[in-house]
């Protein structure tokens, strides 16, 4: 029956190179050794016999394939050469003759005529450089080969058949045995069935319905291995499994170049199905597949899409082979595309899939690829020892390394809605790891990175390590980490924050997490333990900048908040702090007036209950942070301000690298000061409010050294300020102290900014953020009703331009218990707000740019 769905015959052309050279040692020797045979004598004309059924038998002519063969010596004396006249011949082909590089044996079609063999062509015992070549002076491929039986292979290599080779044939068969092919490349005998070759022919099925299970099958369970077997530049199309398998008992130096896999048949397949399954175990190498167009419906994946409705997995190239570093298995420049897996069972599509032994990917791309199924569309699952020469996973693919070690030698580049997922095994990226938008989860194993990991999408590890190990400076992705490891020297810059489940090793570098970031220009990004994560550091390798944790400690119990230098141990009996937060700057020493510093570390603490507390305080520091400071001279200072005061607090005890303060009552934000140059003046409040047509002054210290007083200074523009009166300080103070000042100054309109200036005695002057108030034509009033109020409030406030309002509720003890934020805008209608408060007496204020507006109420 003729094969009716491949693509036709076409005529002679120029035909694509393939550099089998390169590993085909055995070959190039023969070759060489032929062409020197050459220069030293002529070459004869090959003997040639003719095969025509119809004429009759001469000692030239043969009515069959057989008894010409039959008629040529073995071992080959000469060239022969076979061509066949009649349009078909129905017999098996048993090839045995014995040649060499110089005396080949050859059969092809007579000029002009296109043959068809019906049966089993075999490169049998002895067969070496046997040769078919199908074309006939006018057509390239004019010979074909069909077997019919849905149980025999089309063509067998076998019991040795060495340097064979097929050219330019169409090979059709309708094998749909599991363990066998169109073509088989079978057991060997002592060598194996080495250096045949199958080049530029087509192979696929011989009947439109009837598809062959695998195109080209090789396994050898016999003597030797099947070494140098080249596959390049063929066109294999319509199976219902494999297109290219080969398996255990196959060696060395296989090519498999420059060929396309295609589907055009006319029913559809729903099995599952690979192009090209290389497994001929762990002690072959020097593979190379190269070239190759996996999908579409016509050569190098055109003419459509190759569409499998099944739930069973497609696969475009699969490999297990052997470690060898000096003779690598490669894969370079395949090409996956036009298929399309539109079921929305449970199949998976894997382009290329990496199970065993080492392997060199370069250039391979997966493209218009599809699968509608729950396992996605994987360009790559690498198991094994896999050099990437650079990789990219495009929009909605994913790469998988599940085992083994996969090496990226360049960058690592994740599209928008990419996934790289480490569910095992490691990764090593030997150049930048860039994501634009694609998503790294890691759930197994580790990943090193020698480059910048720039990264704008979802990097999440919930279990391993991401090793930082490049020679110099790194730029660090943020997102959430297991384990993160910092080694390779230089300093590694954080790019966004970071939360980390279990540890923060620093072996050698430091890591900075002070670059501006949107949420905090001034502060940068955060390093946030977990509850069970540590940090681990010397006074070379360390954190830079801000790092936090959440714990809650015991009493009677050290809380170090993993290990970030605040030691925190509640007495027994004592009121519990709950839920603590402990953030730790570095790299900046806390500020005070008169320019004094601290050391470069300061720890800002809040928790459930920050007052009333009975608390041991240890700081630990490292050596470099001192900043200039005698560790005989350091106390405690206490800032409730966020720094812009500071409180002397003194010190219990210290020792190597750590002061510890007993009975701390409060927290805020802590650090270690020099008593030999203590912040001179401890600011614990500056406020300014508008009362009626003035303005009200109040600031308090906590402790002053050497003040002489506070100058008490105005803007309109918030820039150029000038004095409007002075209050003279108390001096020298370990107490509390209080200062107010009035400004009444008429016709006063507009915004007015008022600022602190705080004037030492040896010279000195110091300012304090300034306070804005307005003061517009038209007052702003206040009115809330019903005065003894149940779950609501109706407030009606008036002001002559849009601004906003702090609504808060006062207790007794003028206490806060309810605020809110209310944008105003002149003639809105009034408020109904619900305050959260127990029953009782409150005072309701409004804070209206600087102004506040009181009422008393009664909440029911």
């Amino acid at each position: 029956m003729k094969h009716v769905v491949h693509a036709p015959s076409e005529p002679i052309g120029p035909l694509p190179m393939h550099a089998w050279w390169v590993s085909r040692r055995g070959q190039v020797m023969g070759l060489l050794l032929a062409a020197m045979l050459l220069l030293g004598s002529r070459a004869q004309a090959a003997i040639i016999y003719t095969v025509d059924a119809g004429t009759t038998p001469t000692l030239t002519n043969f009515p069959t394939i057989a008894a010409a063969l039959a008629a040529v010596p073995s071992p080959l004396t000469d060239s022969y050469e076979l061509r066949l006249l009649d349009a078909s011949y129905t017999e098996n082909v048993l090839l045995t003759k014995t040649g060499s590089a110089v005396n080949t044996l050859t059969i092809k079609p007579g000029a002009g005529v296109s043959p068809v063999i019906i049966g089993t062509l075999t490169f049998g015992a002895g067969s070496a450089y046997n040769k078919l070549d199908g074309n006939n002076g006018t057509v390239l491929r004019a010979l074909k080969l069909e077997q019919p039986n849905t149980a025999l292979p089309t063509v067998l290599f076998t019991a040795d058949a060495s340097n064979n080779e097929i050219r330019s044939v169409e090979v059709l068969g309708s094998n749909t045995l599991t363990s066998s092919g169109v073509i088989v490349l079978g057991n060997g005998t002592v060598s194996g069935n080495d250096n045949n070759t199958i080049t530029q022919s087509f192979v696929g099925n011989l009947d439109p319905i009837q598809l062959p299970t695998n195109l080209v099958y090789a396994a050898n369970s016999g003597g030797g291995a099947n070494d140098n077997f080249s596959l390049t530049n063929n066109q294999l199309f319509n199976f219902t499994r494999t297109g290219v398998l080969v398996g255990v008992g196959n060696g060395n130096e296989w090519i498999i170049s420059g060929n396309s896999l295609y589907y055009n048949a006319v029913s559809v397949p729903t099995t599952a199905q690979t192009g090209v399954d290389f497994r001929p175990g762990a002690g072959a190498n020097a593979a190379t597949i190269s070239g190759n167009f996996i999908g579409g419906r016509a050569d190098k994946a055109t003419g459509g899409i190759w569409t499998n409705t099944g739930n069973q997995d497609f696969q475009g190239v699969v490999v297990s082979c052997g470690n060898s570093v000096s003779q690598t298995n490669k894969l370079i420049g395949n090409t996956v595309s036009q298929i399309n897996l539109p079921s929305s069972g449970g199949q998976a599509f894997t382009a290329l899939n990496i199970i065993a032994g080492r392997s060199e990917l370069t250039g391979n791309v997966v493209t218009n690829v599809s699968n509608t199924g729950a396992g996605a569309v994987n360009s790559l699952v690498s198991q094994a020892t896999t050099i990437l020469k650079g990789f990219s996973v495009s929009t909605s693919q994913l790469m998988v390394v599940a085992n083994g070690l996969t090496t990226v030698e360049g960058n690592l580049n994740i599209a928008t809605a990419g996934k790289v997922n480490l569910t095992g095994g490691n990764m090593l990226v030997k150049g930048n790891f860039i994501s634009t938008g694609g998503l790294f989860t890691q759930t197994l194993g580790d990943i090193e990175i020698t480059g910048d990991m720039l990264n704008s999408g979802s990097f999440v590890c919930t279990t391993g390590k991401v090793r930082l190990t490049g020679a110099g400076a790194q730029k660090v992705s943020g997102g959430i980490y297991f384990n993160l490891e910092v080694d390779g020297g230089g300093t590694k810059t954080l790019t966004g924050n970071i939360l980390v489940f279990n540890g923060v090793q620093m072996i050698n570098g430091i890591l900075d997490t002070r670059e501006s970031s949107p949420s905090a220009p001034s502060i940068g990004w955060t390093l946030e333990l977990a509850e069970l994560a540590t940090l681990s550091e010397t006074d070379n390798n360390y954190v830079l900048g801000r790092v936090a944790a959440f714990r809650e400690p015991k009493a009677g119990l050290i809380e170090d908040f993993g290990g970030m230098g605040l030691l925190l141990q509640p007495a027994a009996g004592s009121t519990l702090p709950g839920k603590t937060r402990v953030e730790r700057t570095t790299g900046d020493a806390p500020k005070g007036v008169g320019g004094r510093t601290g050391i470069l570390r300061y720890f800002d603490i809040s928790s459930e209950n920050p007052t009333g507390l009975n608390i041991a305080m240890t700081i630990n520091y490292l050596p470099h942070e001192l900043n200039g400071i005698a560790p005989a001279n350091l106390i405690f200072f206490q800032s409730i301000n966020n720094g812009a005061s500071w409180q002397n607090k003194n010190i219990s005890s210290s020792g190597a690298n750590f002061a510890k303060l007993n009975k701390v009552t409060e927290f805020g934000r802590w650090t270690l000061g020099d008593i030999a140059k203590p912040l001179p003046v401890g600011l614990t409040a500056f406020k300014a409010e508008r009362q009626g047509r003035n303005a009200f002054l109040t600031w308090s210290t906590a402790t002053e050294q050497d003040n002489r007083g506070f100058g008490i200074e105005v803007s309109l523009d918030g820039k150029t300020f000038k004095e409007i009166g002075f209050v003279a300080a108390e001096g020298n103070s370990s107490t509390p102290r209080s200062y107010s000042f009035v400004d009444v100054t008429e016709g006063k309109t507009g915004a007015r900014y008022y600022r602190l200036r705080q004037d030492d005695r040896s010279g000195p002057s110091h300012y304090f953020s300034p306070q804005k108030l307005t003061f517009d034509g038209v007052p702003a009033t206040l009115a809330a009703y019903p005065t003894q109020f149940g779950a609501d409030l109706t407030v009606a406030l008036n002001h002559p331009t849009a601004t906003t309002a702090t609504l808060r509720l006062l207790d007794g003890m003028g206490r806060e218990v309810w605020r809110q934020e209310q944008a105003l805008v002149p003639g809105a209608a009034p408020l109904h707000v619900h305050p959260t408060c127990a029953a009782g007496s409150y005072i309701f204020t409004a804070t209206i740019d600087g102004q506040v507006l009181r009422q008393r109420v009664v909440r029911e």
